[in-house]
């Protein structure tokens, strides 16, 4: 029996490892990544398609996967609108398995803001002790902590 969370968070940490260097530029710029897997990642909705949506599931399995995931189960009929019954169950299970995958990968996203504001007023904190603390230093520290966190939480480590 296959895991489709477990898949899940896995597809989703695949996300944040591809887009880390963007994540983390967000994270430096702004002090906030963005959830809007759509619109704020270069072909973000691409990559979802491809890498998550664009599978192919028999009956059996997408009768599993709705199972697992049914509080994300995707009710839009218009998606598999036309198709013999077989393939919109396989449709459904599809879009269901991404809204699942997107909102883990929303989830990590707020953690990483989460986390990174906390070090950020660590580093903050440190910084303002140490009086020979340039700006240019600080700016440093902040790509290097963004860049640290995003890296952490696409390897799923705390």
């Amino acid at each position: 029996m296959t895991d489709y969370r477990s898949d899940g968070t896995s597809d989703a940490r695949d996300f944040i490892a591809h887009y880390t260097d963007e994540i983390a530029a967000a994270l430096v710029d702004y002090d906030k990544a963005s959830d809007d897997l759509f619109n704020d990642y270069d072909n973000g909705d691409s990559w979802v398609h491809e890498n998550v949506t664009d599978r192919n599931y028999s009956l059996t399995d997408a009768a599993e996967l709705l199972d697992q995931l049914s509080r994300w189960e995707e009710t839009d009929s218009g998606l598999w609108h036309g198709l013999e019954p077989r393939r919109a169950i396989a449709a459904q299970a599809a879009y269901t398995y991404s809204a699942y995958v997107c909102s883990e990968i929303a989830d990590l996203i707020r953690m990483i803001n989460d986390d990174y504001e906390a070090a950020l007023d660590d580093v903050k904190r440190d910084e303002s002790l140490d009086e020979d603390a340039s700006d240019e230093k600080f700016e440093g520290d902040k790509r290097q902590l963004a860049t640290d966190i995003v890296r952490k939480a696409a390897k799923g480590e705390p």
